[in-house]
């Protein structure tokens, strides 16, 4: 009977121990698909601003234009358009830390928050 005991024990501890690795299998592999998704929303994003930037360089440099040929000199549209980027970068530094600081935060709590629900939708 004792053998019987030690035995059933010794199987208990071996499936605990089967059931540990198990868990930290499951868990390293549920780190690795949250690191990639989040990872590739990060990319998405870098990319997406980066496409933004350069419309938004164009976009500068065609209102420059067209503000020089409205004023005869074509270096005064480029000085106007300098002065309001000037203008908002001043705004944006001392004002704008907390509106940009909450946007960051608010996407970024999105995005993880869909790769939490993909994560732990039914398959």
């Amino acid at each position: 009977m004792a053998f019987k005991i030690q035995d059933h024990i010794e199987g208990l501890s071996e499936d605990a121990k089967d059931y540990i690795e198990s868990s930290v299998e499951y868990y390293k592999l549920d780190a690795y698909k949250k690191t990639a998704k989040a990872t590739s929303a990060l990319l998405k994003f870098f990319i997406i601003s980066g496409i933004f930037l350069l419309f938004f360089a164009f976009l500068l440099i065609a209102i420059a234009i067209w503000l020089g040929e409205l004023l005869n000199s074509m270096y005064l549209g480029f000085f106007i358009v300098a002065g309001v980027n000037l203008l908002l970068i001043i705004f944006f530094s001392s004002v704008g830390k907390k509106l940009i600081d909450g946007f960051v935060l608010r996407v970024f709590g999105e995005i993880f928050a869909s790769i939490e629900d993909e994560v732990n939708k039914p398959d």
